[in-house]
């Protein structure tokens, strides 16, 4: 790897950690020159502007859940499959506080729908609009796996699953952030078991 590629990685890494803990929105050029030591022409010349770089951080945390949740919960069975990827997200949240010490991280990309709901036209909430569509597809395409395999039950709505999956975990992750209470993980699991519970089909 070039040292212009692993500087620019090294940016992104702790820009992730500094969004995970303070949020996007507050993000600057001269912040990240001061957690990674750098210039601040030293930051700005791998970016076109402090929005590039902001859609960037998001892009990096994007692919970090992937090989951290997605990838990792890869299952031929579609029930194993939807277990693996609601322990690993849960699981999502405790790897932040790996990579932002002494804080108490929440997930930057949920954060970030939330900071710039007010600017519909900047880069940073379209790039949340198509990550948010990803991820309700993602968790509808894992419904729908779940009823062609005989575990869910046809008769209800797979996106409906989605909807209600993605509401647990963005309400669970607000909690997290504002309750520093390591009962709620086992609430969530409980929640979430009980929602998987009622697509089943019954015997």
């Amino acid at each position: 790897m070039k040292k212009s590629e692993s500087t620019k990685l090294n940016i992104l890494h702790n820009g992730m950690a500094y969004a995970a803990a303070y949020g996007l929105y507050s993000i600057s050029i001269g912040k990240i020159a001061a957690v990674t030591n750098m210039s601040r022409t030293g930051v700005i010349s791998h970016f076109a502007n402090k929005e590039d770089m902001q859609v960037a951080i998001l892009a990096y945390t994007e692919e970090e859940f992937k090989k951290q949740v997605v990838e990792a919960s890869i299952d031929e069975d579609a029930l194993k499959h939807l277990n693996n990827f609601q322990q690993r997200w849960l699981e999502w949240l405790s790897f932040l506080d790996t990579v932002s010490p002494g804080q108490q991280a929440s997930c930057p990309l949920i954060k970030a729908s939330v900071e710039f709901k007010a600017s519909p036209h900047c880069l940073v909430r379209q790039f949340m609009q198509d990550q948010h569509m990803k991820m309700i597809n993602y968790l509808t395409k894992l419904a729908v796996n779940c009823q062609q395999q005989g575990y869910f039950n046809n008769a209800l709505e797979p996106t409906i699953f989605a909807y209600e999956f993605y509401g647990l975990y963005t309400g669970h992750v607000v909690q997290t952030s504002l309750i520093d209470n390591p009962t709620l993980a086992v609430t969530y699991k409980k929640v979430v078991n009980g929602l998987i519970e009622r697509y089943m089909k019954k015997l």
